[in-house]
């Protein structure tokens, strides 16, 4: 019963202490310009860099074996891809030796980053519930041209041989193996042609988009999609709550623009708000003369 009582109560302090007991790897977030916000999408002339969370459960962990792919199904193509694991990001747990495996750098195959037998920094290794963004994949910049346009760029585990799945070791041997929550994948749109990064398919759900250029000066853009044809007010205001435009009109299904001269208008902060039947959502935007 006091052994029971013991672990009911071991159990509740680590709870309260934030240690995590899953363990895992995943794509936290991508830092670089999305298509009019469309988070699945890459802007040609850009670069990307995926920041990736490595997240341990309740026991220390000495080393990784795996590693990460970027690759194109469809021959998306960009300049590098560069591995990166600094102590700003890991801090002092967390410090990979790893290899860069260019099995192609236009990307029509895969450029793949290898942790294979990789350790973690000497003494506790990567510790008890140890959740933070520490490893770095910078890819880019993708050319522009036509040629790039509606391609796709994914990001995958490498799944190295023999098992295919990541595998951290405590101890001399294997003690875990992590999930892995991707592939995640990306269209490739540049911005001169316009291009639809739904590749023709309608939206969904209604969206407003944050608008382009911003800050801007004198005039900006302001996507919306819409999943059927819609009557729309765009309305702006500025700071003090003004009403300063307001464009009205039936859209068509789609990802559909408006554009804003605001070259009557002074330097500052407004507001632009979108209603599209029950929808209605509010961003904000700079003007800077």
């Amino acid at each position: 019963m006091k052994a029971k009582f013991f672990s009911m109560v071991l159990a509740v302090v680590l709870m309260s202490t934030g240690i995590s007991f899953g363990q895992a790897v995943s794509l936290d977030n991508i830092t670089g310009t999305m298509w009019h916000g469309q988070a699945d999408s890459m802007m040609a002339g850009s670069t990307y860099v995926f920041n990736l969370r490595f997240t341990n459960g309740a026991t220390a962990q000495d080393g990784i074996a795996n590693g990460f792919r970027v690759y194109s199904d469809d021959g998306a193509t960009w300049t590098t891809t560069v591995g990166d694991s600094t102590a700003a990001l890991g801090g002092a747990q967390f410090d990979l030796v790893y290899t860069i495996n260019n099995f192609s750098i236009t990307g029509s195959g895969a450029d793949t980053v290898g942790l294979g037998g990789a350790k973690f920094l000497a003494g506790s290794g990567l510790v008890a519930g140890y959740d933070s963004v520490a490893f770095t994949i910078t890819i880019g910049p993708i050319p522009t041209g036509a040629a790039q346009h509606g391609k796709t760029i994914c990001l995958d585990s490498a799944f190295f041989p023999p098992s295919g799945a990541w595998k951290w070791a405590a101890g001399g041997g294997v003690d875990a193996f992590p999930t892995w929550d991707g592939p995640h994948c990306y269209t490739v749109v540049d911005e001169a042609t316009d291009f639809n990064p739904t590749n023709g398919s309608l939206p969904t759900s209604f969206g407003l988009a944050q608008n382009y250029p911003n800050p801007f000066n004198p005039s900006t853009v302001i996507d919306f999609s819409l999943p059927t044809r819609s009557d729309v007010t765009l309305t702006i205001y500025n700071v003090t709550g003004q009403k300063v435009k307001e464009i009205s009109g039936s859209y068509a299904a789609g990802i559909n623009s408006i554009s804003w001269d605001a070259s009557a208008n002074s330097s500052g902060i407004y507001f632009y708000k979108l209603v599209a039947g029950d929808f209605s959502d509010t961003k904000k935007m700079m003007l800077l003369k």
